[in-house]
C-alpha cells in the first residue's frame, strides 16, 4: 500500500490537472466505512498538501475536492446502513470492528450527531460511525450536519499543514540563510501563544 500511495502521489504530481480528482477519490475511499481501512488516506492527503504547497498544483480545488469526497463517502455508508438495517450490518462487520460498533452505538445514543463529528478524526471509529448512524436510524439532518461540518474541518487539518510545509520547503530551497530567522520567528509565535494562554487561563478558571 505504501508503494501504491507513492505511485499515486507521483502521478498526481505529473498530472496536476487531475490532482482534485485524486484528492476526491482518496477522501472518498478513506471515508467509506470499512473500505477506508485498506488505504492510507490520511497520509496521502498530507502528501497532496505538500505537493500543493510546493506549487505542483493549486491547493483550493484539491481542498474542495477532498471535502466533497469525505462527505459523499460517509453519506454512502449512512444510506447503505439505513437500507439494509442493523441486523445485516452487524452480521457482516469484520470481527475486529465489532467492539467499535458497540461503543459507537452507546455513544451515539447519548451524544447523537456529535459522535459522528468526533469519529471523523479517530481512525477506528471513522470506519464504522456512518454505519451505526444509518443502522440506528439517526435523523438524516443530524447525520448530514455532523458529516458536512466534520469534513469542513477534517480535510483542511490534513491538507493545510502539508501545504504550509511544502511552501516553506520551496521558499527555503537555495536560501539556507533564511532557516535561522524563520525558526526564530516560529519560536517567537509559539512562546507568544503560550504566554497569552497563561495570561487568560486564570480568568477562565475563575468562572463558575
Amino acid at each position: 500500500m505504501e508503494a501504491l500511495g507513492a505511485s499515486l502521489l507521483d502521478w498526481a504530481h505529473a498530472h496536476a490537472g487531475w490532482a482534485p480528482l485524486v484528492a476526491f477519490a482518496v477522501a472518498f475511499i478513506e471515508s467509506v466505512p470499512l473500505l477506508g481501512i485498506l488505504l492510507p488516506g490520511s497520509a496521502l492527503l498530507i502528501g497532496l498538501g505538500l505537493l500543493a504547497g510546493a506549487g505542483a498544483f493549486p491547493p483550493g480545488p484539491v481542498l474542495l475536492a477532498a471535502i466533497a469526497g469525505a462527505v459523499l463517502g460517509d453519506a454512502l455508508g449512512f444510506w447503505f446502513a439505513r437500507a439494509v438495517g442493523p441486523r445485516l450490518v452487524r452480521r457482516h462487520l469484520p470481527r475486529g470492528q465489532r467492539r467499535f460498533y458497540a461503543r459507537i452505538v452507546v455513544l451515539s445514543r447519548r451524544w447523537g450527531g456529535w459522535t459522528i463529528f468526533v469519529a471523523r478524526f479517530v481512525s477506528p471509529m471513522r470506519a464504522v460511525a456512518p454505519l451505526v448512524a444509518g443502522a440506528t436510524r439517526m435523523p438524516q439532518w443530524h447525520f448530514q450536519a455532523a458529516n458536512i461540518g466534520s469534513a469542513l474541518i477534517w480535510a483542511p487539518v490534513l491538507l493545510v499543514p502539508g501545504a504550509i510545509a511544502g511552501h516553506l520547503a520551496a521558499l527555503l530551497d537555495g536560501r539556507p540563510w533564511m532557516v535561522l530567522p524563520l525558526g526564530l520567528a516560529l519560536l517567537a509565535v509559539w512562546f507568544g501563544l503560550r504566554a497569552a494562554l497563561r495570561r487568560f487561563r486564570p480568568g477562565f478558571a475563575a468562572r463558575p
